[in-house]
């Protein structure tokens, strides 16, 4: 099965069509954009030829370029790899052979059009001044929206649809019908299986396994699960192939843009601005209506889903450095304060001690850890000098009634605990990576000023422990069987005998006299049809 895609341009690459990706580098106000983005995403070499065959003419023949190249290794694949972009393609030279290697027209129009334009950005963006003229216009009171808002805008959405997963009850904030029909879709939940209601329409759903590893991946993952699942779903489209041009135009065009500037939607297409209003759903950008005048803003996570994955170290360190800044400046906070960062601490006795004021965070690690009570521990509440056993209370739904310092939590992983989160579905490698990304700022530090990019924040025998505990799932192999007694005389030996030629037997008594077979369950029928022709020859002798 091949790798599937994880951002915008290798999904182009991967699962677009070359006719459809040289109408996008065709496009008269965007395809600049994408041929900019696919010419950062390649090697230095490839950009090197790129860019020379574009200054020089666009044409030269293959052994001149060749030439430039002074290691050979790899250079065929790079070529192959410019020619699946829709890059490079052969020419014939005046002899007719295939000598001459250039730029394709669409390509080098889009890339001549993105060296020699000055404008770089994609839409109209509003200085601060006209904000403010739109804003006093529309009587409304003119706030700035800060990088710090969008990223809680895009928290908030995603919050939702975990708390739906998890199923957390009276939600404040319940995602959209298009995103429920996803959960469906891409199989992270399911109806009920053990509704027993004679309307199916009324049954309630579930999270599936599939559902617990996409709760436990990071933000910017989910958003581009979801995503693929979006432009999937525009293949069922009347108009199809220009409902998804449009979406891959918008989705790279967004990488060239800024988190926190205001961009007029004015300057989207018709068909562009429906897509702005679904990828709204999925925190991608966040519209805004001023009077008669619709703004969008994108978000962090937009910009990020045009990057190049071919790098996984670099790609969770960058993911790592944009969430440090926020993530501190809550930890920071001086009054506990509704968050939705999360800071983990795993010590090496199993504790896992995480800052965080959210619900949700508990809920998720209460999948694989136990709570603890921390009734030795005293909190001082404001205007009280005098300590007190007190505990703040927390209800946090199917998981109990736990107490908890204002901006801690008190965890322990434990063998029954990492099992339980095992029956689920989940895995090892899913808690060890959620661990590791929701990492506390100062691990993260001391991992990378260690110059070891492998020094993982989670103490070496915990994580050595829980792979232990993950092995121990393979130790024994569980088999349904039918328990089969014999009570004539030689029946126990012809059972016996029949079952293990069918390589049905599991196991049989030692000792004939008690009688008693084990068989595979799916061999029992015809066990049983062997007894009973057995015993009717018996008795006829």
């Amino acid at each position: 099965m091949p790798k599937a895609a994880s951002g915008v341009l290798e999904y182009l690459r991967n699962s677009i069509p070359k006719e459809t990706l040289a109408e996008l580098y065709r496009d008269e106000a965007r395809g600049r954009f994408v041929c900019r983005s696919v010419l950062q995403q390649l090697s230095d070499v490839g950009q090197q030829i790129v860019m020379r065959l574009a200054c020089c003419g666009g044409t030269f023949p293959v052994k001149t370029m060749k030439d430039w190249v002074t290691q050979k290794e790899g250079l065929n694949a790079l070529l192959k790899d410019l020619h699946k972009w829709g890059i490079l393609q052969v020419a014939a030279d005046q002899n007719g052979k295939q000598n001459l290697i250039q730029l394709t027209p669409d390509f080098s129009r889009g890339l001549q059009a993105s060296i020699s334009t000055l404008d770089a950005l994609p839409w109209y963006a509003y200085p601060e001044e006209e904000l403010v003229d739109i804003h006093t216009k529309a009587r409304v009171r003119y706030t700035p929206t800060t990088p710090e808002d969008l990223e809680r805008y895009t928290q908030r959405q995603w919050d939702a649809v975990l708390h739906f997963l998890v199923g957390t009850p009276n939600l404040e904030l319940e995602p959209p019908k298009a995103v429920v029909h996803f959960l469906l879709q891409t199989g992270l939940m399911q109806t009920d299986p053990d509704y027993r209601g004679n309307n199916p329409d009324l049954a309630p759903l579930v999270i599936t396994q599939d559902g617990y590893d996409f709760m436990l991946q990071d933000s910017p993952q989910q958003v581009w699960h979801f995503v693929t699942q979006y432009l999937q779903s525009l293949e069922g489209h009347k108009k199809s192939k220009e409902l998804l041009q449009e979406a891959m135009l918008l989705l790279i065009s967004l990488s060239f843009s800024t988190v926190g500037q205001a961009y007029a939607a004015s300057s989207l297409s018709k068909r562009g601005k429906g897509l702005m209003t679904d990828l709204g759903l999925f925190g991608l950008l966040m519209e805004k209506t001023v009077g008669e005048t619709t703004i969008f803003y994108p978000t962090r996570v937009a910009l990020q889903l045009v990057q190049s994955s071919s790098d996984g170290n670099s790609q969770q360190g960058l993911v790592w450095a944009m969430s440090t800044k926020g993530l501190e400046s809550a930890l920071e906070h001086p009054r506990p304060h509704d968050s939705s960062h999360l800071a983990i601490v795993v010590q090496t006795n199993f504790q896992v001690c995480a800052y965080t004021t959210s619900e949700l965070h508990i809920s998720m690690l209460a999948l694989f850890c136990k709570l603890r009570w921390i009734d030795e521990m005293l909190i001082l509440p404001e205007n009280q000098s005098t300590p007190t056993s007190s505990f703040p209370t927390v209800e946090i739904g199917d998981v109990g009634t736990i107490r908890r310092l204002p901006n801690v939590v008190f965890l322990m992983m434990t063998r029954d605990s990492i099992k339980a989160a095992f029956a689920l579905g989940i895995q090892a490698s899913q808690i060890l990576r959620f661990l590791e990304k929701h990492a506390h700022p100062k691990l993260r530090r001391a991992a990378a000023a260690s110059g070891t990019s492998s020094l993982s924040p989670i103490p070496a025998n915990v994580e050595d422990q829980v792979w232990l505990w993950d092995r121990e799932q393979t130790r024994v192999e569980f088999d349904s069987v039918y328990e089969y007694q014999c009570h004539m005389k030689g029946e126990f030996e012809a059972v016996s005998e029949k079952a293990r030629s069918l390589g049905a037997l599991a196991w049989a008594s030692d000792t004939p006299s008690k009688g008693q077979v084990l068989v595979l369950f799916e061999y029992a029928q015809e066990i049983n049809n062997f007894v009973r022709k057995w015993r009717a020859e018996q008795e006829g002798l």
